[in-house]
Formats: structure tokens, C-alpha cells, sequence
């Protein structure tokens, strides 16, 4: 039994033929669509960002091949998780959704530009029904050779699209898979940047900008947010008796333990060594409290392991706390308030978390 989805086999003539060198004959009486794809390959040194480019694209390709309805879908599943759908002149009706967008789907399977006309697909008919077109043209959109989505073009009427219609847009996927593969190696070096090579959490580059961030959104919404810093308890006596691989086994572990049960708005980082840091949106002082208590009670429970030791470690974490803006307005004096209390939960016996409204009371 067939697994393709219904309407899935493209009728002959929908695909179009295309060759990766344009011909003169292509923008024979076009020199619009011409200027318009140069002005697209001038951008290739410029740093976009991934929507603008798209938006971006969705200006060119009008100037290239007119419609009266657009739609990109772009979706990276393949490493940044970045997924859009944009669509013009779509208010009533709206445009379909990714999994029933016949078009999208014969992009994906042929690899190439494919035409829509009626008559040639029931199942077709009916997405045209649905946008309110009489024909459409769509290629794919690629970055460095994977297929991430498609472009799409509807109109309402006459003309209808042809193949010299899907073979320019092919051009511009070509020149717009140029962008969007350099974004995408720009995005993967910011991570490298951004992530912390031993233990996977962010870096401290990271959790530096996202503090000023946070710290800046909370006073403007009239809000609360936390940092907690911690930092585990003799970790110098790890390295001493068993290396420094067994010390970095236990940050590892120690990442892990911190990460559980943490919303998705939090932001857990290594800050330097075996301190880490917690950065908690929209939290009070209660809020704050309950997860330090966790956090310290989740260390207190976890049997670290390493090669070298025949039983499990049994270990400790001491946590300091501030909260904005009831401590501190300033990220800065944020940050040196919780390592201020951080400094105290240590001079205070450690295994414990401790306010630093407690040293200002």
C-alpha cells in the first residue's frame, strides 16, 4: 500500500524542467525580472537575518514573476528549529497550513518548480478552491542542498503561469539558498560561541546578554525576575584526589541536575569553573526561594559518579540569590549582588542558599 498522501503523484507536465545557467532567451522581453535577480545576488555580503531575508524574498520574486497572492514555508528541522509561514494578500481566506498545502508537498517530492492548473488534479482543484486562484507556480527553497520549504505564487485569474515563469523563480531560489545557507553558517557559529563546550549549557558570553535582556524587559513590564548563582561545595578536592577528567564528569553531571525541572523561560549557564548561574523571568522572592531549595535539595540527592571513585559522591552546592528590582535595577549590580550572597551562603557553613536582602536588612 502506497504511504503518499493523497494527491501526492504530480501529474505529467506540472514539473518543470530547469538548468542552473540562465539563458538569454529566459529573460527575453524581462530585463525587470533581470534587474530584480541582480539586485537579490548583491545582497549575498550583506547580514540578514533569516525573516528579513524572507520578506525580503517575497519583494524580488514580485518584481520577477507578478502574482496576485504570495507564500513562503520555510521550516529547519535540521538544526536551528526555525520554522515560518508567510503569506501576502491572504486575509480572506487565509493560506493553508503546512501539512495540507498540496503545492509544498510537490515541491518536496519532484525537487524542482511544478505548476498547478485546473483540470489536472482533483485534489489540486481544491487547494485552489481554498486560496481562491486559478493557477500557481512554487519552487523550493533550499540551504546548502536540504530542502527547507517552498515559495509559492497564486493568481485569480488569467494569465496562467508557465514553465519561463518556474524557471526564474528557480533562479531566485538559487540566488536566495546563497543567503540563507550564509545565515545559516552565522547561526551555527554564534551557538559555537554561545555554548559551553564541556557541560552544553549556555556560555557565559550568552547568559551575559540574556541578564541585560531580561533585567530591561522586567522593568519595563513592572515585573520581577531572579539570578541564582551556585557553585559547588569543595570542588577543589575533586580535581586534587581524582583529575581533572573526573572533575569535568561531575560538571556534567552537575549541569544536568541543575537543568531539571527548569521552565522553558529560564536560562541555566556556566559562568566560569564550577559556578553556574540561573536566570528565573517573572519570579518573587517566594519563587526564587522554592527553586534554590530545590536546586540544593536535587545536588544533596544525586549520586555523582566518576571512573576513579568506587561509590558515588556525595556532594554539595551553595547558592546566592537577588532579585530585580527589589535588590538591585542594574544587571551588573544584580550579578555582584547574588555573587555577593553567594559569598556568604560559603561563610555561612555552605549547603544552603542565601539572600542578599539578608545582608541589607
Amino acid at each position: 500500500m502506497s504511504t503518499e498522501p493523497q494527491g501526492l503523484v504530480i501529474p505529467a507536465g506540472a514539473v518543470v524542467e530547469v538548468n542552473n545557467e540562465p539563458t538569454p532567451e529566459l529573460f527575453e522581453h524581462r530585463l525587470g525580472s533581470l534587474s530584480a535577480l541582480l539586485r537579490l545576488a548583491l545582497l549575498s555580503g550583506v547580514e540578514l537575518t533569516l525573516p528579513t531575508t524572507l520578506h525580503l524574498l517575497l519583494d524580488v520574486t514580485q518584481s520577477v514573476v507578478a502574482a496576485d497572492r504570495q507564500l513562503i514555508i520555510f521550516s529547519d528541522q535540521r538544526d536551528t528549529g526555525a520554522r515560518f509561514q508567510m503569506g501576502r494578500n491572504f486575509e480572506t481566506p487565509p493560506p493553508p497550513e503546512i501539512g495540507t498545502n498540496l503545492l509544498h508537498a510537490w515541491t518536496g517530492h519532484s525537487g524542482k518548480p511544478v505548476l498547478a492548473q485546473r483540470g489536472r488534479s482533483g485534489c489540486m482543484d481544491s487547494l485552489l478552491d481554498q486560496v481562491g486562484a486559478q493557477t500557481a507556480v512554487a519552487v523550493p527553497l533550499f540551504v546548502e542542498h536540504d530542502w527547507m520549504g517552498s515559495l509559492q505564487l497564486f493568481r485569480r485569474g488569467q494569465p496562467e503561469f508557465t514553465p519561463a515563469d518556474g524557471r526564474l523563480l528557480w533562479i531566485l531560489s538559487l540566488l536566495a539558498e546563497n543567503q540563507m545557507a550564509r545565515i545559516n553558517a552565522m547561526q551555527h557559529l554564534t551557538r559555537l560561541a554561545y555554548t559551553d563546550y564541556l557541560t552544553g549549557l549556555r556560555a557565559r558570553g550568552y547568559f551575559e546578554q540574556a541578564l541585560e535582556q531580561e533585567v530591561r524587559r522586567t522593568l519595563r513590564k513592572s515585573g520581577s525576575c531572579g539570578l541564582l548563582l551556585v557553585d559547588l561545595d569543595n570542588f577543589k578536592n575533586i580535581n586534587d584526589r581524582y583529575g581533572h577528567r573526573a572533575g569535568d564528569e561531575v560538571l556534567r553531571q552537575f549541569a544536568r541536575v541543575l537543568t531539571r525541572d527548569m521552565r522553558e523561560i529560564d536560562t541555566v549557564a556556566r559562568f566560569g569553573g564550577d559556578e553556574f548561574s540561573i536566570i528565573l523571568p517573572d519570579i518573587d522572592e517566594a519563587g526564587a526561594r522554592f527553586v534554590a531549595t530545590r536546586v540544593r535539595d536535587a545536588v544533596r540527592a544525586y549520586p555523582f559518579r566518576i571512573t576513579e571513585a568506587e561509590l558515588p559522591l556525595s556532594l554539595r552546592a551553595s547558592i546566592g540569590l537577588a532579585l530585580c528590582p527589589a535588590d538591585e535595577r542594574m544587571p551588573d549590580q544584580l550579578l555582584r549582588a547574588a555573587d555577593l550572597a553567594l559569598y556568604q551562603a560559603k561563610q555561612r557553613g555552605k549547603d544552603r542558599a542565601f539572600f542578599w536582602r539578608r545582608l541589607r536588612a
